[in-house]
């Protein structure tokens, strides 16, 4: 995900052929960049690669909890509407022992965001916010929700987190048809008025929660009504913009026709050399308790490391599941679900890993270890 500069405008005059030819050109040729990078760093610098990703495999610095898995939208970028496990939602009691676990191992920062589902969905969502803001350990925690049930007091009661909390909410674009097609539903009104009424809310309080609108539109719906209204709103420190260059296909399962009809780059396929970087950053533990190795495209968990019902994280963590999947990523023996992945990132593409951002944006450092 790439911060949206002030300066991003739509897109300009220059022809569309043109313009698609010399993006598609540029992208073969990074794809190329990419590859040849990765497999130098494989081959010459694996080692010391490897021993610097250990130390941030000793624990995860940033937890991911399904609270559940059920959503409100049908998006044609996600692959909600094919999923066939079991819809669920985590009981607070299985939250509480496992937060308490993941602060005894001297975790601090929690993410509600689960592979699929929209945390307002879940029942005991505020609950849960209670519960991490009142432990001081808990230095930050946030998610992703398409903003549907984010209603004004709802905002209103988020907004009582302060700096503690982030706010993501996944945008379809700054039209009605073009909201409708890209989120498979038709509330692109309701959801800009719960924006307007949380960021007035925050003006109105001064409240430190912060909030940021993650496009999920292509750059040629940037404009109208709303589009102005936001950037004045992130103009003046009160929001924030993000936006996905290119969606990829949850393993299979989203067809890259169905992301262009909407206007949505499809991804290319990543070259494959070595364990994907989210194995070390960004396991999950499951609405059931069941842990899977990633948190970002395996939508039918198919990469179960373990169970917290059975066995504390601690445990879980020092053992091997994960391990095994990383060690089986280093063979090139991918598991199915990784073989269809176009999210996967090398720990070897060092232009394009992304952990020590994220560590380093939670605060963690080496001293800390």
């Amino acid at each position: 995900m790439v911060t949206l500069p002030n300066s991003i405008t739509p897109s300009g005059s220059s022809s569309p052929a043109k313009s698609f030819n010399l993006k598609t050109l540029k992208r073969h040729l990074v794809r190329l960049f990419d590859a040849a990078q990765t497999e130098f760093n494989f081959r010459f610098r694996r080692k010391a690669i490897r021993d610097e990703m250990a130390e941030i495999r000793k624990f995860p610095r940033n937890l991911h909890i399904e609270g559940t898995n059920i959503c409100n939208a049908k998006c044609t970028f996600c692959a909600y509407p094919q999923m066939e496990r079991a819809r669920e939602t985590m009981p607070m009691e299985t939250f509480r022992r496992i937060i308490d676990e993941y602060v005894e191992m001297g975790g601090r920062a929690v993410s509600l965001t689960p592979i699929v589902g929209d945390p307002f969905v879940d029942k005991h969502i505020f609950e849960r916010l209670d519960y991490l803001n009142q432990i001081p350990d808990i230095k930050g925690f946030y998610f992703y929700t398409n903003g549907i049930l984010m209603k004004p007091h709802v905002s209103q009661r988020l907004l009582e987190y302060g700096e503690k909390l982030h706010v993501y909410v996944s945008f379809g674009g700054f039209d009605r048809d073009t909201y409708k097609a890209i989120m498979g539903v038709d509330y692109f009104d309701l959801v800009c008025q719960n924006i307007e009424a949380l960021i007035e809310a925050k003006r109105n309080t001064g409240s430190l929660t912060g909030f940021t609108l993650a496009l999920r539109c292509p750059a040629s719906n940037w404009h109208g009504d709303f589009w102005a209204k936001y950037k004045t709103w992130e103009q003046v420190g009160l929001a924030a913009m993000s936006f996905v260059g290119a969606f990829d296909s949850w393993a299979g399962k989203v067809k890259a026709e169905d992301l262009r009809n909407v206007g949505l780059e499809p991804t290319l396929h990543p070259y494959k050399r070595g364990a994907c970087e989210l194995l070390f950053m960004k396991p999950i533990v499951l609405a059931n308790g069941k842990v899977n190795a990633c948190a970002c495209r395996d939508v039918e968990a198919e990469l179960i490391v373990g169970d917290l019902n059975q066995m504390p994280l601690s445990e879980l963590w020092a053992g091997q599941g994960i391990d095994d999947v990383i060690e089986r990523h280093e063979r090139g023996d991918f598991p199915e679900v990784c073989k269809r992945c176009t999210w996967y990132n090398s720990i070897y593409n060092l232009r394009k890993r992304q952990t020590h951002i994220n560590w380093a944006a939670q605060g963690w450092n080496e001293e800390e270890d």
